[in-house]
C-alpha cells in the first residue's frame, strides 16, 4: 500500500467522497477513472488528448485559462472580480506571484441553469511556467474532479523542490498522470514507437511528438515508464542528505551555536517502479545513495547536459550500513536535465 494512503488528509478526502476501501489512493483514483469513463460513453469520438480534456471541462462545468503575461493575468482578475462581481478573483495576481506556483482553481459564486458550481482555473504560462501547462492543466482538472463541500477554494498547484508537498497536492498530482495520458489513448501510440524495442529517450521524444507535443519531456516520460510492459525504475539523481543528515540539519538550526552542516551527496531524490517491476520486487530506494562509479555519476558531473548508457549490476550499490539493492544486471540510460539526472534502469536480456 502507497504510504499516501495512511495520510489523515487523503483518508478525509476518500470518506467525504463515500469511498470504501483500504488503500484510499486506489479507492479516489478509480473513483476519478469511473467519473471519466462515464463522460467518454457519452462522447460521439474522441480523436485526441485535446478532445478529451475539452469532454471532461464540460460535464464539470470548468474552464480553463492559461496565461501568458503580465496583461493577460490583470485582464482575467478584473474580468471576474469586477465585470461579473465575483471578488475572490481580485486576488489572483497574488495567488500566482510564486515561482513555484503554476496554477489555481476557483469555485465561482454563479451557479449554471442546472443549479450547479462553475468552476475556474488559471494555468500560469508566463516564462519557464509554460513548460508545465499541460500537466498543470490535468492538475486542476484532479481538483475538480475530487472536490467536495468541506474544501476551500482556491486551489494552488505548486511544485517547490525544496519543500515536502502537501499530501492533497501529490494526490492530484497522481491523477494528472493517469488521467493526462490516458490508457487507451496513449498506450498505442507508445506500443506504435516502442514496438519489441527497449524504451530509450528518443522513444520517449518520439510518443511526445506523436501524443501531445506540447506535454513536457518529464510528464511524457513518467507516462511512458508507467505504461511499459516491461520492468523499467525511472529515478531523478540530485544532490541531497539522507533522512538522518535531515533530522540533523533541522536540529542543528535551533542551536545557538551551529555547528557545520551535513554535505550533500548524489542520491536518488525520486524513484518509481512501474507496475511489472513492482511485481517482481524490482526496485532502487529513494535517498539511496548513487555510487561515483555509476554512469548517473558520469553524466551528473559532466558540463554538459550529456546522454550516456551502461550496464552495471545493482547489488554494487551500497549504503553506508554495508546494505546494497538487488544482485541484477541492469542498462542504465542517463541524461542530465537543468541539474540533475533521469535515468531508466531496465534488466538486461
Amino acid at each position: 500500500m502507497n504510504t499516501l494512503s495512511l495520510d489523515p488528509k487523503i483518508i478525509g478526502m476518500a470518506r467525504a467522497l463515500k469511498l470504501d476501501g483500504n488503500d484510499s489512493v486506489q479507492v479516489i483514483m478509480g473513483f476519478c477513472r469511473k467519473r471519466i469513463t462515464k463522460m467518454l460513453k457519452s462522447a460521439a469520438s474522441v480523436q485526441s488528448i485535446w478532445d478529451f480534456e475539452t469532454i471532461v471541462c464540460t460535464h464539470l462545468n470548468l474552464v480553463i485559462h492559461e496565461i501568458w503575461n503580465d496583461d493577460e493575468l490583470r485582464d482575467f482578475s478584473q474580468r471576474y472580480a469586477m465585470d461579473e462581481g465575483d471578488p475572490k478573483f481580485a486576488a489572483l495576481e497574488m495567488e500566482l506571484e510564486g515561482d513555484d506556483t503554476y496554477g489555481v482553481l476557483y469555485q465561482r459564486n454563479a451557479l449554471n441553469e442546472a443549479g450547479e458550481y462553475q468552476y475556474v482555473a488559471f494555468v500560469d504560462c508566463r516564462g519557464d511556467k509554460k513548460h508545465k501547462r499541460f500537466f498543470t492543466r490535468w492538475h486542476e482538472i484532479a481538483h475538480c474532479l475530487t472536490t467536495y463541500e468541506q474544501f476551500e477554494f482556491p486551489f494552488k498547484r505548486t511544485n517547490a523542490a525544496d519543500i515536502e508537498k502537501d499530501p492533497v497536492e501529490k494526490l492530484m498530482d497522481m491523477i494528472a498522470g493517469d488521467l493526462g495520458f490516458l490508457e487507451p489513448l496513449f498506450r498505442p501510440v507508445l506500443h506504435g514507437e516502442l514496438g519489441n524495442n527497449r524504451l530509450t529517450f528518443d522513444t520517449v521524444e518520439g510518443v511526445r511528438n506523436r501524443f501531445c507535443p506540447d506535454a513536457s519531456f518529464q510528464a511524457t516520460l513518467n507516462a511512458c515508464v508507467a505504461h511499459a510492459p516491461t520492468p523499467i525504475i525511472l529515478i531523478e539523481a540530485g544532490l541531497g542528505l539522507k533522512q538522518s543528515q535531515k533530522r540533523e540539519l533541522r536540529d542543528t538550526q535551533l542551536q545557538l551555536l551551529p555547528t557545520r552542516p551535513p554535505k550533500p551527496c548524489l542520491r536518488v531524490l525520486r524513484s518509481m517502479s512501474n507496475g511489472a517491476a513492482r511485481k517482481t520486487g524490482f526496485l532502487v530506494h529513494k535517498n539511496w545513495r548513487v555510487p561515483g562509479f555509476s554512469v548517473i555519476a558520469k553524466v551528473f558531473n559532466s558540463d554538459l547536459e550529456i546522454n550516456d548508457k551502461a550496464v552495471e549490476n545493482l547489488g554494487s550499490w551500497k549504503s553506508s550500513d554495508g546494505s546494497s539493492l538487488q544482485y541484477v544486471n541492469v542498462l542504465i540510460q542517463a541524461r542530465k536535465i537543468q541539474g540533475r539526472v533521469f535515468a531508466i534502469i531496465s534488466l538486461t536480456e
